[in-house]
């Protein structure tokens, strides 16, 4: 590889395939359930066609779009070590197989997908009206049509302005049996990935046995490879499953049940040492 080419381009060298081998080579048994899930994944995906007047089967189907989307998503970071980014992806994909679950347990939750639009509609309409910067920056005339945007909510909808976000994603994984995935996934991605922190900080950073710094690095983090791709697996399957009730397909129960064995066959996921990757330049 050329190591000008490497250090000019890191993550985005053309040769960061040879990393991707490696990743796959390593962990071949955690690739192969994750590879399993989406084939059976995408083999769903033509069976949910929503009736037209089924608005709990369009955010469904919508649903299972993105849930499936962040999946790969998050498959493609974790391959290439860019783990940290691979469970943020993971952490979204949480809140998507969790509002995916509770419009499946109740239809009437489009009405709070509804209240939720609005409410984030005026959040956000309001921060540039109440941003002296924004305003000076507005014509007369753009300013007019934020406040009248505004009002226009306010009399549709006049609940928005005195609540916080009316989606609360902890209540409803209580609520539908998925508060596990929320303690279990939401929780430590969003400590070790999400959020800017010092266990996302420690991935650039190279330590002895003796947790003595020996330097920064950059390049493929492949300390929880295993334990991105278990999330994953685990966050998309009670999607697949509530999709796989609500479109009444059960012909699909039993190959996931297989996927779930397998990735239950897998055990708890190895933490490795995080080594630098040759492919890239440490800092």
């Amino acid at each position: 590889m050329n190591d000008t080419s490497r250090a000019a381009e890191g993550f985005l060298s053309s040769e960061v395939s040879l990393s991707v081998s490696r990743i796959h080579a390593r962990f071949p048994q955690w690739f192969k359930v994750a590879d399993s899930l989406n084939e059976l994944a995408m083999r769903i995906l033509p069976s949910l066609q929503p009736a037209k007047d089924s608005d709990q089967q369009l955010l469904v189907a919508t649903l299972y779009g993105r849930a499936l989307t962040s999946f790969q998503s998050a498959y493609i970071l974790a391959e290439r070590g860019l783990t940290a980014d691979a469970r943020t992806v993971v952490r979204a994909a949480v809140e998507t197989t969790v509002v995916l679950n509770a419009v499946v347990h109740d239809a009437s939750m489009s009405e709070l997908l509804v209240l939720r639009h609005q409410w984030h509609n005026r959040k956000l309409l309001k921060s540039w009206v109440d941003d002296p910067q924004a305003v000076a920056a507005m014509s007369p005339e753009q300013l007019a049509e934020f406040k009248t945007a505004i009002n226009q909510i306010d009399s549709t909808h006049p609940r928005v302005k005195d609540i916080k976000d009316p989606l609360n994603i902890a209540t409803l994984a209580s609520k539908t049996g998925l508060l596990w995935l929320y303690n279990a996934v939401y929780r430590p991605t969003s400590g070790d990935a999400a959020h800017t922190s010092l266990q996302t900080l420690e991935r650039h950073v190279q330590a002895d046995a003796a947790a003595e710094i020996q330097g920064l690095k950059f390049g493929p983090d492949v300390g929880n490879v295993c334990d991105t791709l278990s999330a994953a697996i685990s966050t998309l399957m009670p999607a697949i499953r509530a999709s796989i009730m609500l479109f009444d397909i059960p012909q699909f129960h039993a190959e996931l049940d297989g996927n779930a064995e397998a990735w239950k066959a897998l055990g708890v996921p190895p933490k490795h040492h995080n080594k630098p990757d040759p492919s890239f330049t440490a800092v």
